[in-house]
């Protein structure tokens, strides 16, 4: 498969976990400290990432086009600009005066026009292809070898890319995996996302592996978003699942 069409498969995974498929037009504030965020995947400021992006639709559709979109603002130097200096711009230039959290109306217009434009979807496309697809893509050959072109396993490394960054100092494993560990801790979480697990486990080798990896992965996270992190690559590696309550049946789109 193409990766214009692993790309689209990925995103629509993602966006049911988090309500719908994500929007090229998304743009977000301080919430988290990073400045604010944009796209489909939610570069960022405090990460580098939503400069490297803006540099690549600036130089797509030039930056006489991109700065009349923001006339009061010096867009072009944004680009170039460190994390600690583009979090810093941003909370002066585009967000909301005594709540950060938010961008102002005009500036949150701004970027969603200036998002829209075929040369920014043209630009995100490429660069989460190049960047966390390519990604999933060493991961997915690394970690599965046998099944490495998979849909299911490639959405469940582009995920954890996405959320994680990377599989930090879990190794891959030959041969059968064990999903107990998994099965047992979800049942102290949610009993009924369990037993949709527990349903295809045992006969789907795949979703062993796959399960065995989200588990040993979420355990190197925050402890407090435990959970979070095993339901969404869970549901992932089983195809069925409950994330954030709310019923996911992945099926029709994962192999």
């Amino acid at each position: 498969m193409e990766d214009e069409q692993l790309l689209d498969i990925c995103l629509k995974v993602t966006g049911a976990f988090e309500g719908g498929t994500p929007r090229y037009d998304a743009v977000t504030g301080n919430f988290d400290g990073q400045g604010m965020s944009i796209g489909i995947l939610q570069w960022n400021m405090g990460q580098g990432t939503l400069q490297k992006l803006l540099g690549e639709i600036g130089a797509s559709m030039g930056w006489i086009k991109a700065r009349a979109f923001f006339p009061l603002c010096n867009i072009e130097a944004l680009a170039l600009m460190s994390p600690r200096v583009g979090i810093a711009y941003a909370i002066e230039h585009f967000l909301h005066v005594g709540n950060n959290r938010v961008l102002s109306l005009l500036s949150s217009i701004a970027w969603k026009l200036f998002l829209n434009t075929p040369e920014s979807i043209a630009a995100q496309r490429a660069y989460a292809t190049s960047t966390v697809l390519r990604s999933a893509h060493l991961l997915a050959r690394r970690f599965v070898p046998e099944a490495a072109n998979s849909t299911r396993v490639i959405a469940f490394f582009f995920d954890v890319v996405t959320q994680e960054g990377s599989m930090r100092t879990v190794e891959p494993i030959e041969g059968p995996a064990s999903s107990g560990p998994a099965l047992y801790y979800a049942a102290t979480e949610n009993l009924a996302c369990t037993e949709r697990w527990r349903s295809v486990v045992g006969t789907d080798l795949l979703a062993q592996k796959l399960l065995y990896y989200a588990y040993e992965r979420a355990k190197l996270g925050n402890p407090e978003y435990m959970w979070d992190a095993l339901a969404r690559r869970g549901t992932i590696a089983t195809r069925v699942g409950i994330v954030h309550e709310t019923p996911i049946d992945l099926t029709a789109v994962l192999d």
